[in-house]
Order: C-alpha cells, then structure tokens, then sequence
C-alpha cells in the first residue's frame, strides 16, 4: 500500500511545473507592466480623439463626428475594463496564502480570456467602424496623395496593434496555462 501511495505521489509531483512562487511573480510583474503601457497608450489615444473632437466640433451632428464618438466610446470602454481589471487583481492579494493566490490567478485569467475572446473583438471593431466613417470626410478634406498616406498608415497601425494585442492574449493564455497543473 505504501509503495502504490509512493508510485502516485512521485507521479503527481512530476506533472507541476518547476516554476518557482518568484518565478510567478516575475511573470505577474511582465504582465502588469505591458498592461499599464496599453492602458498608456489607448489614454494617450483616447485624449488625442477628445481634443481633436472639442477642437473640429462640428455645429450638427454628422457621420464624422458620430465616428468619433464610436472611436472614443470603444476606447473608454476598454480602458474602463483594463483598470477595472487591474483593481479586480490588486483587492485583497496580501491577504491570500500562496495557494488562494494561484487560485485567485487562476479566476482572474479566465476572466480575461473572457475579455479578450468577447470585448476586446468588440471595441476594436466599433473603432475600426468609427475610423471608416472619417474616410469620406478625410477624403474631401485632404489631397488624394495624404488622403492615401492616410490610409495606409491607418492599416499599418491597426495591424500593428492587432499583432500587439494578441501577442498580449498569448502571453496572457500562456500564463494561465502555466497556472493550470
């Protein structure tokens, strides 16, 4: 019986990742830094959209300012989540034992992938909507060479903030998925 209990155990303990608890917080560290540079950016973003809104504000209501409103409500929302995500994971984790904490973790990445599968699809989307409205206004403002100087900058960095975002979910994924033993 002791050698069958031995055989399981020994088994068991092979199966946990050789990760260190500083090793998990190295990680927790990388993660919460690259979260706070894109809620950086998309602030930065959003400020730029508000005080180009306040400074062009049309007199009626129109597709291009409709468009605005969607690019900046799509970035609200997402910051609104990234900082409620980043308080969700502070409350309370100096209370917790090591393995509440890897439990709480746990919770906490499932709910981000909950994030990124569901809203962050969402508002990049509404934001990707919100720019195309602005084409026919940037059209009939701007020369046809910034007009496509503009559109291909636009492609650009959309792209290269999708690449972001989901080397972001991967990582993200990739540090639950060492959370799950």
């Amino acid at each position: 019986m002791t050698d069958r209990l031995d055989t399981i155990w020994d088994n068991q303990t092979a199966a946990v990742p050789a990760f260190l608890p500083k090793d998990i917080i190295k990680m927790a560290r990388t993660q919460r830094r690259k979260q706070k540079i894109g809620m950086a950016v998309m602030s930065i973003t959003t400020g730029i959209l508000i005080t180009y809104l306040i400074w062009q504000f049309p007199k009626e209501v129109n597709a291009f300012m409709i468009g605005l409103f969607i690019m900046i409500a799509s970035m609200v929302i997402r910051i609104a989540i990234e900082y409620y995500s980043r308080l969700r994971k502070v409350a309370g984790i100096m209370q917790m034992d090591g393995k509440e904490y890897l439990g709480y973790l746990k919770t906490y990445y499932q709910w981000r992938k909950w994030v990124h599968y569901a809203i962050t699809p969402l508002c990049f989307g509404a934001y990707l909507i919100g720019l195309i409205q602005l084409f026919p206004y940037f059209k009939a403002a701007f020369s046809s060479g910034f007009y496509t100087y503009l559109i291909v900058s636009a492609v650009v960095s959309l792209s290269m903030i999708a690449i972001i975002i989901i080397r972001q979910i991967k990582a993200e994924l990739k540090f639950l998925k060492c959370l799950q033993f």
